[in-house]
């Protein structure tokens, strides 16, 4: 089991020559280069040209197409969906709070990312662009971190509102805010009870965005880098541990080539993990599950004009992939809000994120990250 957290960056990457799976590793490839040499060097066997170029065939070769492939996931996506192109980035502000569970429309979203709130607890992003869904909720207000990450995806927030004076800051910032419209386009439902209740359909609030003339951006940038090369990635993430503060504890465990999410609620008294679940409008419920969980750190400040807690995603921080039980190590980097991350593992190479679907934490420095293999 390793823990990460920003603080001790800097010594975590001191410790990894003596860490004794980098040195297993490092004993494995210095026997494979000598069985490689032993094996050229033996004018006893003659090795053909198709012999030569078998280890470099083994990574299948990506290239992102922006026409065919979503900018969410990196894969192709039908041609149905492609010949709807330009579509616009729609995301959706969605509450976490004990009462809001189960959500609905995490499961249909492109690419979910959990943030940071007051009071320990999270909220998502959950961005639509090719995928749809009628019964997106609830929805609640904007915080500061918000347009930092929708902005480089030209991407419009749909919310309930916000403190008083940050949206015209979000706006400032280039990025378009939707607030609550009556309904069709929005609705509340009547089983819960306000702030709780507040609804979409992504359909809906699209017609409505173009009926208004809101910025359209029909260059979307794709995430981040994706690619089949993870060659330099490590065995042992089958359980993944991710504590925000006291209150809010996230839990993914490997579920054959998926993630399915826990959450421990320091609000609920029983303190136990618990499945978490998405529910559907007509009523059908299951786990959250994901193929790729990426962990975005940066350090924890409250934004000057609300005071609210904010997490720094401009600069330089630690990052962890996981993946089919497998995890990298490395840095985000990030000069603007308006650029997408660029990921590096610790030797300064570029990271291949596994094209599928992303779930993206934006952490605190400060975070607990722990995971293992059972």
């Amino acid at each position: 089991m390793k823990k990460f957290s920003y603080a001790i960056l800097a010594i975590t990457i001191l410790f990894c020559s003596n860490d004794p799976e980098t040195s297993v590793n490092t004993i494995e490839n210095d026997i494979t280069t000598t069985t490689q040499e032993t094996a050229i060097n033996d004018s006893s066997k003659q090795i053909s040209p198709d012999e030569t170029s078998v280890d470099e065939d083994i990574i299948e070769k990506y290239v992102y197409d922006s026409e065919k492939m979503s900018p969410f996931t990196g894969l192709e996506i039908s041609s149905e969906l492609w010949l709807k192109r330009p579509r616009r980035v729609l995301a959706f502000k969605i509450d976490n709070n004990l009462k809001a569970r189960p959500q609905s429309g995490l499961q249909e979203a492109d690419t979910v990312m959990e943030i940071l709130v007051e009071g320990g607890m999270t909220r998502f992003l959950a961005f639509f662009m090719d995928n749809q869904s009628s019964y997106v909720g609830p929805i609640r207000s904007a915080r500061p971190t918000d347009p930092t990450l929708v902005r480089p995806y030209g991407g419009i927030l749909v919310v309930s509102g916000a403190t008083a004076g940050l949206i015209p800051e979000i706006r400032e910032l280039g990025v378009p805010v939707l607030e609550e419209r009556p309904s069709p386009t929005m609705f509340r439902i009547e089983d819960r009870n306000k702030p709780h209740n507040l609804y979409a359909d992504t359909e809906l609030v699209r017609e409505y965005v173009d009926e208004k003339g809101f910025y359209f951006n029909q260059s979307v940038q794709p995430l981040y880098e994706f690619g089949n090369d993870q060659t330099a990635w490590l065995t042992g993430a089958n359980r993944i541990t991710i504590k925000y503060s006291d209150f809010t504890t996230v839990i993914w465990k490997k579920d054959q080539d998926k993630y399915s999410r826990f959450i421990v609620d320091g609000y609920d008294s029983s303190n136990e993990a618990v499945a978490h679940n998405f529910l559907t409008r007509d009523g059908y419920s299951e786990i959250l599950q994901v193929p790729t969980v990426v962990l975005i750190q940066g350090a924890l400040y409250n934004d000057e004009s609300t005071t609210l807690p904010s997490v720094l995603t401009v600069g330089i921080g630690p990052l962890t992939i996981f993946h089919d039980g497998k995890f990298v190590e490395g840095t985000w980097r990030r000069n603007d809000i308006a650029d997408p991350f660029v990921f590096f593992d610790k030797d300064q190479n570029k990271i291949e994120v596994p094209p599928s679907k992303q779930w993206i934490h934006i952490l605190p420095s400060t975070a607990e990250i722990t995971w293992s293999d059972k």
